[in-house]
């Protein structure tokens, strides 16, 4: 098989993972997936529609949230994130530019693209995936894997950005 047919078909399956794992999931704080569709060179994902932008936005706008704020956020993060974890799944690449807000000012997060599925107790996955400033340490330990717990890394990052207006690790 020619090359570029080879990444078109992994990034076929990557796709199919994605839309399997995001339709899966119904919850107020995780963005709603509502369909998706096709044509000859692209797939489409509708998703609810956040037209607040994402916290990233927010972020360079205003620099820094207050603490109240902060908290705000947090807590339907972390409500969000519980959610998917308890539906086997870990999101590996939440950030600021992932998680988005409606036109109330809720936070649902997005992007469920290096999603994946836990399939056992313990089960541990070693691809090293998500976005550097962002990163678990375990996700680049390539013999000991990761799981759930990357993305609780991830939240203390968003956290500490969110009140610093930068990440606490630059790369």
């Amino acid at each position: 098989m020619p090359k570029a047919n080879l990444t078109r078909t992994k990034a076929r399956q990557k796709l199919t993972s994605e839309i399997k794992i995001h339709r899966s999931l119904d919850h107020e704080n995780v963005c709603r997936f509502d369909r998706y569709f096709e044509d000859k060179e692209n797939v489409y994902i509708m998703l609810d529609i956040c037209s607040n932008g994402s916290l990233s936005d927010l972020i360079k706008r205003r620099k820094r949230l207050h603490e109240v704020e902060t908290r705000y956020y947090i807590h339907q993060l972390v409500r969000g994130i519980q959610y998917v974890h308890s539906r086997k799944v870990i999101h590996r690449d939440l950030k600021l530019g992932n998680l988005f807000l409606t036109d109330r000012m809720g936070l649902k997060v997005g992007d469920f693209g290096l999603a994946a599925q836990v399939f056992y107790q313990g089960e541990k996955k070693r691809t090293v995936c998500g976005t550097p400033n962002y990163l678990a340490p375990e996700v680049l330990e390539a013999n000991g894997g990761h799981s759930y717990e990357v993305d609780y890394w991830s939240i203390g990052v968003i956290l500490y950005t969110m009140l610093n207006g930068r990440p606490p690790f630059e790369s």
